[in-house]
Parts: structure tokens; C-alpha cells; sequence
């Protein structure tokens, strides 16, 4: 029965006529529950002449006829589904999978094993190959040498990259960082700010030598081998309690993208747009799709929203999930294709959508929290009235009954509460990880990715270790930034052992630095050492104390300030073997 159809008949036909067909629609939805009526009630068979169907109202005049009809075309909507007040007898799907949390395999003892699920050695080694390459290339045309990246001075670049998040110094300048006195000493302990600039400036995913052809069919080659890599990490390090959020990330850029996305609503109005999954308990990324647009060669993409969440969902195990969604991505379809994958859904409905009828849009008719149910095979829309003249839409396929929560005074479903405990699992991912953030301002955008990359993988490697540790650092409120703290530490120190053996002519500046983040290089005893072996190739100067009339020319220096100094004006003081410190 199509709507036009059935609205023409009302209006033509007189009231009786119109009881009838909607005595024959009524009996066609409802006819179980009649039928156990009849049976309880113990009125006697009728002859097929004399049958007549026993409803819980009764149509005794044309008022009343007309109101049901009323109420009857209000449950179709535009997009011709009939949402019917009556709901179906069918049992909720049941979760299959046995123990959330961090998956098999995935225990941690330190900050850096945690990172390391993430940002693994095949990330690693692929980044350290492509920026060797870059480098390498970029050197030869100005006919430089390159000084070849080591792991473990990547790593330390990626732990100093941090260590800016994680004390929000993303807007200092690097020089600054580097050579003030007051800024951090691990800076200028872990490597020079020439060496931290120049890996910045050639940091690369992909090589650039086949970039063309494989942006013939990606605009994203540049970095997706490398997003494939930690996305391949997120999926299978975590399983997901019973419900999980779908959602979206807009990443803040105003540089030269080819999927770069204006938004003129948000504060930044221009970005890179990222649809997440993420567990609505737990602050972990599960799963993230890159909007690329339309790539080269293909049509524009329809039905964006619905084949991103099928798109996420392909990667679930589980069985029996919920995904909690917005909006932009709730339709009738989408929860048809999601049950047959055994998978339900509940998001938020638009009053202009096509599958919302008219008894469940916003009306000033509708009573302060009142809720309107409707029900459409499997899926079940809710509307309710938190203001007046204002409406909550939501579509269910996991809740099918109208159950209220009556020891409240407002009144409200088991849907919207439910929604509201479980919507927001992408935005807290995206508050913590801008809370520590070590995105730098870049014209670059698979930097900007590799920045957000990492933001995210704190967020994730912090989730899965407090989840084994709970009792880190006495599980204060800032356990983040003492995480943070921890991995910065453990990515540099290995670096800052290599520098200071293979360096053996560092200056009295960085030794300190070195001694002040808690590595003891016994400072006078080194520049003794140095000065020694490299006092006769030092040229020979003025002694600072005698005067310039003078002009003695000296070879010797101070082993603390470093100022030439002649004997006259220095002391050697002379101590046995065994009363050496």
C-alpha cells in the first residue's frame, strides 16, 4: 500500500468505509495478539458470515475513525516503511566475545613495550630506509655529505617529538629548545639541533622515486604504507567490550592536500578528515579510514557514511557488537546490512530524514518528556522530548522494547540513556590525545599525519598498559604525562650512550647536559682526557689572565671554563694512584 494511495481513500470514502480498511490493515499487523485475545476471553466460534475482529478500541464514530487514521498515516514516512506502535516478539542479540581488554599476547612491563605494539619495527624500518633515501638524494644534489640515520637516533627523534607534546612546547621554536639553558637539558643531551632539523626536514614514508606512479591510483601514497602498518597493530591488539563508537576526527591543516576538507562550521575550518572506531568504554582506537575523497580513475563514492562504517566493521571478530554512531552515518539501511552481519546499531536520526515518520518529529502538540516508539521489522526508532518543541531521534536494532526509566522525572527511554553512556568513545580519544600533542606547524601533510600517528598510538599504548598496571605512579591524575615522561626516557638514553662514545670531542655544554638528565660522565677527568689528546693540534693562544703586552702564547686550557691559561696562572696538583677518586 503505497501512502498516496491510502490518504486519496480516506478522503473519498465515507467513514465507514475507511473503518474497514484500516480494521483490515490493524488485523494484518496485530493478528497474534488478537487471536490469543479471542482464545482468553472464551467468546464461542463464529460462522464465516458473522466473524468479526475484537480490538482494544472501537470504532463507533466518524471522530474516532478519523483520529485513527490520522494516527495510522503518521507512522509512514517518506521513505515507505511503516513503523508500527506494537513491538515485536524477538530476543536481543547476545555478545560472543569472552574477555575484553588487551588481546593475547600483548602484556607489557614498561612505557616502551607498550609503544612498541604500536610503533613496531617494521614502522621503524621502513621510515629509517625512506629518510635515508630522501636524505642521501637531497645531499648529492648539493654535493654534501649525508650522515646516514641510525634506529636508535630515529627513535630518539620520535622521543624528543614527544617530549615537546608532552610539555606543550609546540609552539617554540626548535633553536630555542635547543640552546636556551632554562629549556629541558635532554634536548641538547640527546643530539644537536642541526641533526633534530635536518631529520625533521627529510623525514619520509613512502619513496619518492615511485611516488608518481602509485598516485596515479592513491591520492595517500605518500604515507600509506606506513598507515596500513599501525592500523594492522591497532586491530589486533585490543578486543573491544560490547559496544564500540564510530566517529570522526578532524585534523587541522591549511597546507596543499588534494582531500583537504573545508568545513567552514568548525573552529578550523580546514582539515584532514579521519572516521574512527573506538571502544566506548575504554579510550583505545580500534580501526580509522582517511577520507581521500574521490581517488583518480573512480566515480564519486555514494553512500559515504554507510560503506565507512561497513568499511570499520570488517575488522571485528566479534560477534553481537554494538557500534554507537552519529547522525552522519545512522540509516535503516545501514542497520539492516550491520544485522545481517550480527552486528546492532543505535545512533542519532535527523527529524528531516526520509525514514522518520511524522508521529516522531518535533511538534508543540508533544507533552514535556514524552516518548514516541515505532517499530519496522528488527529496528526500533525512538522519539523523545527533552524540550519542548524540540525531539531526540534514535534507530535501534539492539533494543526492542519501550522500556522507560521511571525513578527518574524525565522519564527516559533505555535507548537514550544508553546512547549517552556510549557515544562519546571517539571524542575521548580525540581530548586525550590533543591534550599532550606534539603536532608542530608543518605545509607538509604526511607530516601532519605522522604527527597525529603518534598521538594516537600514546593514547592506545597508555590504555593497554595502565590496563595491566593500574597502580603506575600511584594512579594519579597525571599518570599520562608521567607515561609520557618515562617512554621519552627510554627512547633517548641509548642514543645519548651511542653520542657520548662515539663523540669523544663533545663540548663542556653538552657533558653537562648529559650530567644533569642523570648520566655522570665525571666531567673533569673527561676534558682532562680530551684536552690531552687534542692540545697539540689546538692552535696556540694569548693567556687570558697575563696582560696583552705580554703576548704569552700558550697551548694549555682549563679543564672547567676552558680559557687558555698560562703556568703562572694555573695549578697541577699531583695525586697518587690510590688516592684517586
Amino acid at each position: 500500500m503505497q501512502v498516496t494511495d491510502f490518504s486519496m481513500a480516506c478522503h473519498k470514502k465515507p467513514a465507514t468505509e475507511v473503518t474497514h480498511a484500516l480494521r483490515e490493515e490493524y488485523e494484518s499487523i496485530a493478528a497474534p495478539d488478537l487471536e490469543s485475545e479471542v482464545s482468553d476471553s472464551g467468546v464461542p466460534d463464529l460462522t464465516e458470515g458473522q466473524k468479526t475482529v475484537l480490538t482494544d478500541f472501537e470504532f463507533s464514530s466518524e471522530e474516532s475513525s478519523d483520529e485513527e487514521s490520522e494516527d495510522h498515516l503518521s507512522r509512514w514516512s517518506k521513505g515507505d516503511s511503516y513503523w508500527s506502535k506494537y513491538p515485536p516478539q524477538s530476543e536481543t542479540m547476545t555478545s560472543s566475545q569472552s574477555c575484553p581488554g588487551p588481546a593475547p599476547g600483548s602484556s607489557v612491563e614498561t612505557p616502551k613495550d607498550a609503544w612498541e605494539l604500536f610503533m613496531s619495527e617494521n614502522i621503524i624500518d621502513e621510515i629509517l630506509q625512506c629518510t635515508n633515501l630522501g636524505g642521501l638524494r637531497a645531499a648529492l644534489a648539493k654535493g654534501k655529505v649525508w650522515q646516514r640515520i641510525t634506529k636508535e637516533e630515529l627513535k630518539a627523534f620520535i622521543g624528543l617529538s614527544l617530549l615537546i607534546g608532552v610539555e606543550r612546547s609546540c609552539d617554540v621554536p626548535i633553536r630555542e629548545l635547543f640552546m636556551d639553558p632554562l629549556q629541558n637539558p635532554l634536548y641538547r643531551a640527546t643530539m644537536s639541533v642541526g641533526r633534530y632539523q635536518d631529520l625533521h626536514r627529510f623525514l619520509q614514508f613512502d619513496n619518492k622515486k615511485t611516488r608518481v606512479a602509485r598516485e596515479a591510483s592513491d591520492h595517500m601514497a605518500a604515507f600509506r604504507n606506513v598507515w596500513d602498518l599501525f592500523l594492522i597493530n591497532c586491530r589486533k591488539r585490543f578486543i573491544p567490550r560490547d559496544c564500540v563508537t564510530v566517529g570522526e576526527q578532524l585534523v587541522p591543516f591549511q597546507g596543499r592536500c588534494k582531500f583537504l576538507q573545508h568545513v567552514p562550521s568548525r573552529p578550523t575550518e580546514s582539515g584532514i578528515k579521519i572516521f574512527w572506531m573506538c571502544d566506548a568504554e575504554v579510550p583505545y582506537a580500534i580501526d580509522g579510514v582517511i577520507y581521500t575523497g574521490r581517488q583518480p580513475g573512480e566515480e564519486t563514492e555514494e553512500n559515504l557514511a554507510e560503506n565507512t562504517v561497513l568499511r570499520l566493521s570488517n575488522g571485528l571478530q566479534q560477534k553481537g557488537l554494538n557500534i554507537t554512531m552519529d547522525s552522519f552515518f545512522t540509516s535503516v539501511p545501514l542497520a539492516e546490512k550491520l544485522f545481517e552481519k550480527s552486528l546492532t546499531m543505535l545512533g542519532a536520526l535527523h527529524h528531516k530524514n526520509p525514514h522518520v515518520p511524522p508521529i516522531m518529529k518535533p511538534s508543540k502538540l508533544r507533552g514535556l518528556h514524552t516518548s514516541e516508539f515505532g517499530f519496522c521489522g528488527k529496528v526500533v526508532m525512538v522519539s523523545y522530548v527533552p524540550k519542548l518543541k524540540k525531539a531526540v531521534i534514535l534507530l535501534s536494532t539492539m533494543h526492542t522494547s519501550k522500556a522507560l526509566n521511571e525513578t527518574s522525572a524525565k522519564n527516559k527511554p533505555e535507548v537514550i540513556q544508553y546512547y549517552s553512556r556510549t557515544k562519546g568513545g571517539v571524542s575521548s580519544v580525540r581530548l586525550i590525545a590533543e591534550k599532550y600533542t606534539c603536532k608542530r606547524q608543518t605545509k607538509r601533510w604526511p607530516m601532519l599525519l605522522w604527527y597525529n600517528m603518534l598521538d594516537i598510538a600514546i593514547v592506545n599504548s597508555y590504555s593497554i598498559f595502565i590496563a595491566q598496571h593500574p597502580s603506575f605512579m600511584g594512579g594519579g591524575h597525571n599518570t599520562q604525562r608521567l607515561f609520557i615522561k618515562e617512554l621519552v626516557k627510554e627512547l633517548v638514553v641509548p642514543q645519548i650512550h651511542r653520542r657520548r662514545e662515539e663523540s669523544p670531542g663533545l663540548s663542556m655544554i653538552i657533558l653537562e647536559a648529559m650530567d644533569r638528565c642523570g648520566m655522570p660522565t665525571s666531567l673533569p677527568a673527561v676534558n682532562f682526557e680530551l684536552q690531552e689528546q687534542n692540545c697539540q693540534n689546538r692552535i696556540r693562544k694569548r693567556c687570558y689572565y697575563c696582560p696583552s703586552g705580554r703576548d704569552r702564547k700558550v697551548s694549555k686550557f682549563c679543564s672547567e671554563c676552558s680559557r687558555p691559561v698560562c703556568k703562572d696562572h694555573s695549578h697541577m696538583s699531583v695525586i697518587c694512584y690510590q688516592c684517586m677518586p
